[in-house]
């Protein structure tokens, strides 16, 4: 099975210099404009080195979203146009488009090797990625919306047709 690799996006010096500037004024004590992650994301879009799964991941309604996109979310909340690009919590969006799911490159790995190696019937691969997710999941000491999110990344850059099983089996795992 053909199984697209899943790896961080390769930024320039100049989107390098500017994610540090993101990251060090969201951090620090001053007040957040926004302005590098705004930089940063055109200059992301502008290059088209964002891999368009990333992208639907913000502008397609997505599980547990009440048919509504995170797009969707931020304008329903009165934030338009460029400002969400601006807004604090947009920065967690970028670092997704820019590294990918966040979980560890091993893990990530695992996931790719059970599809990759396909197996069994395909119910028998959902039941081994389900196990391995759970698994991961604790090892990790993932909270569940969190590692409901990242494998339901995972399992969409994957092309895993089963995301929703692997986003489920993410919050089933006990701690």
């Amino acid at each position: 099975m053909n199984i697209p690799e899943i790896k961080p996006i390769q930024l320039t010096s100049e989107e390098a210099d500017l994610r540090k500037q993101m990251e060090a004024e969201l951090s620090g004590p001053g007040i957040y404009s926004g302005r590098a992650a705004h930089s940063l994301w055109q200059s992301l879009h502008e290059r088209g080195v964002i891999p368009e799964v990333r992208v639907r991941d913000f502008t397609e309604p997505f599980p547990g979203g009440h048919e509504k996109s995170h797009r969707d979310l931020f304008e329903k909340n009165g934030c338009l146009g460029d400002a969400i690009f601006e807004h604090p919590h947009f920065v967690s969006y970028l670092c997704y488009f820019m590294d990918g799911p966040a979980l560890p490159a091993k893990t990530i790995a695992g996931f790719r090797k059970i599809l990759i190696e396909d197996s069994g019937t395909s119910g028998m691969v959902m039941d081994q990625l389900c196990k391995f997710v759970r698994s991961e999941t604790r090892r990790l000491g993932l909270e569940r919306d969190v590692a409901r999110e990242e494998f339901w990344r995972l399992a969409q850059e994957a092309e895993y047709s089963h995301a929703n099983a692997v986003r489920e089996a993410a919050g089933s795992a006990g701690k």
